[in-house]
């Protein structure tokens, strides 16, 4: 696939995506700093979305615990959990979700390749 149609392809998916995390850490409060701005645990993850053609931008982002029910509830594209915290909320919630290791996860999956290939792995192929 040429890059045109690849990125036409990652903009029609990137507006279907609804990134759904926890709630914002104390840090992200006190720097004023939301998902959108693509700061702390953002960061990890819009850099694994961008190989693979998906522009943020164009993404949707909540927290479930803070600001977030609501919205998730009346998706109408993909929710991915981010977090095994959010993972169970969604299950018990009945909400069909995309299950991902949350971006600022440690260890071994910190890792910018390792965090790059768990994310395509899990994206790429949504139709």
């Amino acid at each position: 696939m040429d890059q045109s149609k690849t990125e036409v392809v990652g903009l029609r998916m990137a507006n279907k995506l609804l990134f759904v995390g926890e709630e914002r850490s104390d840090k992200a409060k006190q720097m004023g700093v939301h998902w959108k701005d693509g700061r702390l645990a953002a960061k990890q993850l819009f850099d694994a979305l961008k190989p693979i053609n998906i522009n943020p931008k164009h993404c949707t982002f909540c927290n479930y615990f803070e600001d977030g029910k609501h919205i998730v509830k009346q998706w109408k594209g993909f929710v991915i959990g981010m977090g095994r915290k959010v993972q169970r909320a969604l299950t018990k919630d009945k909400i069909e979700h995309i299950p991902i290791i949350h971006p600022a996860a440690r260890g071994k999956i910190r890792t910018k390749s390792k965090y790059q290939k768990h994310i395509k792995s899990k994206l790429c192929n949504l139709q």
